[in-house]
């Protein structure tokens, strides 16, 4: 890589944005180039970084674009017809794709892009929007070995410093979306636990903290229950996005003939919360609907400061809770 790289930001929402100030704040030398349809967001970018008149207008001035879109069809938005991204994109431009879509699609789109002589990598997201906002997200990638060794320093810049690469393109996605699904089925059964702990007249703290120390911790424990508690059921990433996710984890289970009873329920009970509180309802607001049916709130005194950053030890992700009541435990 040129010491001075022109990158683009397409998409400035809750990805995207945190995307474009890490790379506006990296040691790294880059010319940045945003482009977003609301103009409200694209009125809050970082000074110095260069406001794009539209799709055309960026592909145009970039070396790399990195596209943080929130669902499959924005991104074929985007990056098709003669004013999107691969018609106009400079000569051996290098896309990178961090929103979650179809595998499928996605696969289609890079034979597409190699039609243009683009260059394509996935770099899905997961560990959350406040991880991302630090510059310590994981990243999933897919793609060309060759390709991501070359750019996996963006990658490093704009997400953070663990990037995995899953596989060829269609990787990154299934790897994210299966992710997400492992997470949301934990969710809810994090919620009946918590439930069970309620109903039992269990000190909900010190029993969140017995299950941390168990076999039964999970990422999701770690961090839906502190929500349950604060009742802000995560408000980074929406009910919609969410169960948009789940859709794809049922085509995933579709396409490759692959059943999945116990998603299926869980989708179900999702779509439900969306439902019952709206598509721009956290995605962690399933819990409610169980507080709701039974009369019985989860909410705890003292956690409403809550936040938390994962670090990473031997090759796995370890939440550190901020702000919380000290543990009652002596560990």
């Amino acid at each position: 890589m040129s010491k001075t790289i022109t990158i683009g930001v397409i998409g400035l929402g809750n990805a995207g944005a945190p995307i474009l100030n890490n790379l506006n704040q990296s040691d790294s030398k880059y010319e940045l180039v945003a482009f977003d349809i609301d103009p409200n967001k694209l009125s809050k970018i970082p000074e110095g970084v260069i406001k794009a008149n539209n799709i055309k207008d960026l592909s145009k001035r970039c070396k790399v674009v990195i596209t943080c879109l929130p669902k499959p069809e924005h991104v074929l938005e985007v990056v098709d017809g003669s004013e999107g991204l691969l018609e106009n994109a400079k000569s051996e431009m290098v896309w990178i794709d961090t929103s979650t879509t179809d595998f499928k699609q996605t696969q289609n789109l890079f034979k597409k892009a190699q039609k243009y002589k683009v260059s394509m990598l996935e770099a899905t997201l997961t560990g959350g929007v406040q991880a991302l906002k630090n510059n310590n997200m994981v990243c999933l990638a897919g793609g060309d070995s060759n390709t991501f060794n070359s750019w996996k320093k963006v990658l490093q810049d704009a997400i953070g410093e663990v990037v995995v690469l899953c596989g060829d393109i269609g990787a990154g996605a299934i790897a994210k979306v299966v992710s997400n699904m492992l997470a949301f089925t934990n969710m809810v059964a994090a919620s009946e636990c918590m439930m069970i702990a309620k109903r039992a007249g269990l000190d909900l703290e010190n029993f969140f903290d017995a299950i941390r120390l168990s076999a039964g911790n999970s990422f999701a424990w770690e961090t839906v229950v502190p929500h349950i508690f604060n009742q802000k059921y995560e408000a980074g990433f929406t009910m919609d996005l969410a169960c948009k996710d789940m859709h794809l984890s049922y085509l995933l289970g579709k396409n490759l003939n692959v059943p999945l009873e116990l998603h299926s329920q869980v989708q179900q009970m999702m779509n439900k919360a969306r439902i019952q509180f709206g598509d721009n309802a956290g995605c962690y607001v399933y819990p409610r609907t169980l507080e709701d049916s039974l009369g019985e709130s989860l909410s705890l005194k003292g956690w409403e400061d809550w936040s938390y950053e994962i670090k990473f030890v031997n090759g796995s992700i370890v939440v550190e809770h901020n702000d919380r009541p000290k543990p009652k435990h002596n560990l």
